[in-house]
């Protein structure tokens, strides 16, 4: 991970801490062989609490310690970046300065992967914070994460803690189509080899370098809902009448922009998503990368957008003639198949 930070391009290695949990001998002579600043402390709590103390301590330590910065970045140690990260972020953190309804900027696309993204320019906003190379303001850690964060007792993931409504108040994260980090520990306190195999191999990396970011500007509140209301009145309406599954359902040309439209009945209703999501082989253990019950991403090199009907606020694009897409989940279709009422 040090290596690929150091590799990238507008770093300085005298902005870099690397904080240990514990007193380890080996993780200290790495970070002074690369000339870098350690901090250990001492390990609090137990499993996830531990990790979510060690995140408060050096969060509140790197604050503490650059009290003229704005901004801090956290890169966990399983992590490689982009050669353009720093351009990346350099591009895009005046939003988050600006734009109060912004919450991080994440590195992490949760469904880009190498059969959905496609555009190392393209950027979204997405009601999750994906984490895993991402941006906290200063304000928004001391006046309100730190004084509430989970006390030592509370067995929590701070990352699903930190996506929770009450924290996020309705505020979103800026995302690249393109990961500018990729995740490669297999081993560790939440995560294995079959699930890194499913979920994160196939994750699609920037490698390209000094990629100007094309839309960092239609990324404010206001002026997003203006873009992708102009993307959809130019894509088109794909043919409800076939499995969204099948390859078929989306024609093979490249460079196009289409919509599908499914059942969505309100905020909480991801039932065809996560079916859809399957199929499409992106993340569906929880739901991600979605804005007012809308997706973005890829299929065939082609923006694909799936908008949720009625919930979401674009449902007015859709045809009358066209129905949504129901996609039942398998436990009521086995059960029906096996004649078991599940009423």
């Amino acid at each position: 991970m040090l290596r690929s930070v150091l590799s990238a391009q507008g770093v300085n290695p005298q902005m870099i801490t690397v904080f240990i949990d514990g007193y380890y001998e080996e993780p200290m002579d790495v970070v002074e062989l690369y000339g870098l600043k350690g901090i250990q402390h001492t390990p609090i709590s137990i499993k996830n609490a531990r990790v979510a103390q060690h995140y408060k301590a050096s969060l509140t330590a790197t604050f503490n310690l650059n009290p003229d910065a704005k901004f801090v970045i956290v890169l966990e140690e399983d992590l490689d970046i982009s050669v353009d990260f720093f351009s990346f972020l350099s591009q895009t953190i005046h939003l988050l300065e600006e734009d109060e309804s912004l919450y991080c900027i994440s590195a992490w696309n949760d469904q880009g992967y190498e059969h959905t993204a496609e555009d190392p320019s393209l950027l979204y906003r997405v009601e999750t914070m994906p984490g895993l190379g991402w941006v906290l303001r200063r304000n928004l850690y001391k006046e309100e994460l730190e004084p509430k964060w989970p006390t030592p007792e509370k067995l929590w993931d701070w990352d699903m803690w930190m996506r929770m409504p009450e924290q996020r108040k309705g505020r979103e994260c800026l995302i690249p189509d393109v990961s500018r980090s990729y995740h490669f520990g297999i081993v560790g306190l939440n995560m294995n080899g079959y699930f890194h195999e499913a979920y994160f191999k196939k994750h699609k990396f920037n490698n390209v370098p000094n990629v100007q970011l094309s839309n960092v500007e239609s990324l404010r509140k206001d002026a997003y809902e203006v873009e992708i209301h102009g993307i959809l009145r130019e894509a088109e309406v794909l043919d409800h009448s076939k499995n969204p599954c099948e390859e078929s359902f989306v024609p093979d040309t490249e460079g196009k922009t289409f919509v599908m439209f499914i059942r969505m009945e309100q905020e909480a209703d991801f039932t065809t998503w996560t079916q859809l999501a399957k199929c499409l082989h992106v993340w569906d253990l929880d739901v991600r990368g979605n804005h007012k019950g809308l997706w973005r991403l890829f299929r065939k090199k082609n923006h694909f957008l799936v908008v949720g009907v009625p919930f979401s606020p674009y449902s007015s694009k859709k045809p009358p003639s066209v129905t949504p897409i129901y996609l039942e989940p398998p436990l009521k279709e086995e059960a029906a198949a096996a004649g078991v009422d599940q009423s």
